[in-house]
């Protein structure tokens, strides 16, 4: 009798043994279905997005993603490094492909793989050039190459560009928002050609009165735009860098407590290493920052008594100093009805100035007013700017569609885009864009800026 109580207790105990073990495998089971239908989840959001941008190192460790979750996406970045290495290994690059409605382009610059999937096609790898030099003005090219070879293969990057997120994250979302990016061109702040040939007249001589080895540039930059700029001798500087100190400055807030002073590695002008930048905001309740840039890590003090001689200099002209402060609280861009009659008809436009780089572009009016109504506007302008610049032999264009029509002329000088009412002929157009050309021409002191000072 003991026995075989004995024995139904080993029983019972057995048959409780093998129930926990099959609980505890459903649940490691679930645990697991759980994640991976979380990283698919995110894979199908990616879907939704209109585009979406990536960086990862050639090894296939994830830097970046526009959406901010890079960590549960790294099965993609992996695939994409695979990708990219097997065609590398073929002897080819793999540069882009399409699928439908989405289009993928690929960008390697070695250490870095860069990517980006988009509804749209236009200007893609131009916009994976950007995102680049943004990254190399963080770190530049050299420290770039060398922190791979001294950290090893699976190093992760994140961490020297930590608390850069958001001028990645401005880089890519200013893209869709500001055509002076995919044109790289500079948008010059609207200015009375006397008061801003003043302006950078007093900068030059208040710069070359420190006769300070090593300063190379001085810049004045308001609401994204330039309002002045001087330089050393023979140096020039690129428009893409001026959009990265444009960049660095509209997602630092804090820049405007004080003086600042930090490296910051120009790509066009030189990518291997770093120029020293002290920023400043002279002028209280203005958005006008004062950018001067030197080779010497130790011109900090000299530089800030360089500023201080700068703002005694236009304050000591009453006049300058308050038709500088005016413009800077209410920017005047330019008013289409400066054309005269049919004006109504056009509706936007945006010029761009090939040989010096430099654009200008009609204010909000309507039917561009929203949010939405300017992103479709931008979207438009997007297409066909890449349509005169990937196909140069396009001199002129006329598109006529249900919601808008589209004059487009180029040529080695220029590049002007016009957006008219959709009931406009091409020979009414054809007309307005004349009058428009002979208006900004009468204008173009104020809208571009013809010479540059040096010191």
């Amino acid at each position: 009798m003991d026995d075989s109580i004995v024995a139904g207790e080993d029983l019972n105990g057995e048959s409780s043994t093998c129930s926990v073990e099959v609980s505890l495998s459903q649940i490691q089971l679930e645990e697991k279905e759980a994640e991976e239908n979380e990283e698919d989840k995110e894979l199908r959001n990616l879907a939704e997005y209109q585009y979406q941008l990536f960086v990862l190192s050639q090894y296939g460790r994830p830097i970046f993603v526009s959406s901010g979750q890079e960590d549960k996406l790294c099965t993609l970045f992996a695939l994409i490094g695979i990708f990219v290495s097997r065609v590398k290994e073929w002897g080819d690059t793999l540069e882009s492909f399409s699928a439908g409605d989405v289009h993928v382009h690929f960008l390697h610059k070695a250490p870095l793989i860069l990517g980006v999937v988009s509804k749209r096609p236009e200007w893609l790898a131009s916009q994976l050039e950007v995102l680049f030099d943004q990254i190399v003005s963080t770190l530049s090219k050299t420290q770039l190459d060398s922190v791979y070879e001294k950290k090893g293969d699976n190093y992760d990057l994140r961490r020297l560009l930590r608390g850069t997120d958001r001028c990645m994250m401005n880089c890519v979302t200013t893209w869709r928002s500001d055509p002076a990016l995919y044109l790289s061109a500079i948008r010059i702040f609207p200015l009375t050609a006397s008061d801003r040939e003043a302006l950078s007249s007093l900068m030059a001589s208040a710069i070359g009165s420190a006769k300070l080895e090593g300063v190379i540039f001085g810049l004045v930059l308001a609401h994204r735009q330039l309002v002045s700029l001087v330089r050393f001798n023979k140096y020039l500087i690129h428009q893409k860098d001026v959009h990265i100190l444009i960049n660095l400055i509209s997602n630092n807030q804090s820049l405007r407590n004080g003086e600042t002073w930090t490296p910051i590695c120009l790509p066009k002008f030189n990518d291997t290493g770093f120029l020293h930048a002290h920023i400043s905001y002279p002028w209280e309740k203005t958005d006008a920052c004062l950018i001067l840039l030197s080779t010497r890590r130790d011109h900090f003090f000299a530089l800030s008594a360089v500023k201080a001689d700068i703002v005694k200099r236009v304050e000591s002209n009453p006049t300058l100093h308050s038709n500088i402060v005016k413009s800077l609280e209410k920017p005047i861009t330019f008013d289409i009805t400066q054309i005269g009659t049919g004006n109504d008809l056009l509706w936007y436009f945006v010029y761009k100035n090939r040989r010096s780089q430099q654009m200008c572009l009609s204010g909000a009016r309507i039917p561009f007013i929203s949010r939405d109504e300017r992103r479709r506007l931008n979207r438009s302008i997007a297409s066909s700017s890449f349509i005169t610049n990937t196909n140069p032999i396009i001199r002129i264009a006329f598109v006529q569609r249900k919601d808008e029509a589209i004059l487009i002329r180029a040529n080695d000088k220029y590049e002007l885009i016009c957006v008219f009412s959709p009931l406009v002929t091409s020979a009414i157009a054809a007309i307005l864009a004349d009058k428009l050309q002979k208006q900004l021409k009468s204008s173009e002191p104020r809208y571009f800026i013809s010479h540059s000072p040096s010191f």
